[in-house]
């Protein structure tokens, strides 16, 4: 028997693009309309070239794939959320609002270097009054669950995300949107924090950076783990746990202690030793020109302060913050990440035997 409840139901429609900015428009200011950015959507991450090649697209009236929203009729006000298709809609939204020049246009040379109003009249109002967009309007207001489902469906096919990207549309939580919210802001505002967890534009779009970030809590909060055999699988399981809690916010006030005391941990590393990566191999000093964030190195140190903190140890206190360094230098340069290993080896027994490693040297 086919359970009702998953039988997607959908209606068409179309709308040219002065509908569409202004719903979207209605949607950011609090009203019903178009909602570019529900909280499982992926970074935009159309380039200039990107941008321009749709509308020039929408200029020779080439057919752009259809738009998928939900349609949740219980919504006051009325919101619909991008499903498929945030990507083409922020670029129209962008264009028509005057936020980039078209470039290198094929077929429409003379309007290089054009702003939307830059344009005549008549291309303008043909953008606006006779570009349409297709849209399929998915049903959701007997299972909320379908709209995530689709979102998932379509982004592991033809335009597939990154594993972070996924986890983060699977085990939507309030949990996961606070700690998002606050790697946007390491991102946006914080330049320390973003040297420390190697936030660069591509890690923060792809969400890498956001999976080590939650490989790192996992590790504090638990330890190393030997049953888990790859560090996404870290995250992967802190996440949906993470989701399942029944105490966000007891969660959320736990996490920020951890984390904060973390950061200053990193911080003084980074304001008292010049060292703005501590989890790469700038921390113990080995040369390489461009100093990342490796996993098995955040997993390592990770380990140790959790250690540590279960023994109760101020890591922060004068003595103890040297001789912590003193001992990651010494015993991560005499680790496998210098014997042969690559430096992506994060197998369980590797990891295990030089944190063992560490530790003795802490205690002797």
């Amino acid at each position: 028997m086919i359970d009702k409840n998953w039988s997607v139901q959908s209606t068409s429609d179309s709308k040219n693009l002065k509908t569409i900015v202004d719903e979207i428009d209605s949607a950011l200011t609090g009203g019903a309309g178009i909602k570019l950015d529900p909280e499982y959507q992926r970074e935009y991450k159309f380039t200039n070239d990107d941008e321009s090649l749709l509308i020039e697209s929408l200029l020779m009236d080439i057919p752009i794939p259809v738009i998928y929203l939900s349609s949740d009729i219980r919504k006051q006000p009325y919101v619909a959320n991008v499903i498929d298709g945030q990507h083409r809609l922020r670029a129209i939204y962008r264009f028509i609002n005057n936020q980039f020049t078209l470039k290198d246009l094929k077929f429409y040379p003379s309007l290089n270097n054009s702003t939307f109003e830059d344009l005549d009249t008549d291309v303008q109002n043909k953008l606006l009054y006779q570009s349409r967009l297709h849209f399929e309007n998915i049903h959701v207001q007997n299972n909320p669950e379908i709209e995530i489902e689709i979102f998932k469906r379509y982004n592991k096919g033809t335009h597939p995300l990154s594993k972070q990207e996924l986890r983060n549309a699977i085990y939507l939580s309030e949990f996961n949107l606070w700690l998002n919210d606050t790697i946007k802001y390491y991102f946006m505002e914080d330049t320390v924090k973003r040297d420390i967890y190697n936030i660069s534009k591509k890690r923060y779009s792809d969400k890498s950076a956001h999976e080590s970030i939650y490989i790192m809590l996992y590790i504090l909060n638990n330890g190393l783990n030997a049953s888990l055999s790859t560090s996404p699988e870290y995250a992967d399981d802190f996440m949906s746990n993470a989701a399942k809690s029944v105490n966000q916010e007891e969660l959320i006030t736990s996490t920020k202690e951890i984390l904060s005391n973390m950061n200053m941990f990193l911080e003084e590393i980074y304001l008292k030793l010049g060292i703005k990566h501590p989890f790469s191999k700038e921390l113990y000093g080995v040369d390489s020109r461009n100093f990342k964030l490796q996993t098995p190195i955040l997993m390592i140190v990770s380990a140790f302060i959790h250690y540590l903190n279960e023994q109760r140890v101020d890591i922060l206190e004068e003595q103890n913050f040297s001789r912590i360094i003193s001992v990651l230098q010494q015993g991560l340069a005499d680790s496998y990440l210098e014997k042969g290993f690559k430096g992506s080896n994060t197998r369980p027994s590797i990891l295990k035997h030089t944190l063992e490693d560490l530790i003795s040297r802490f205690n002797h």
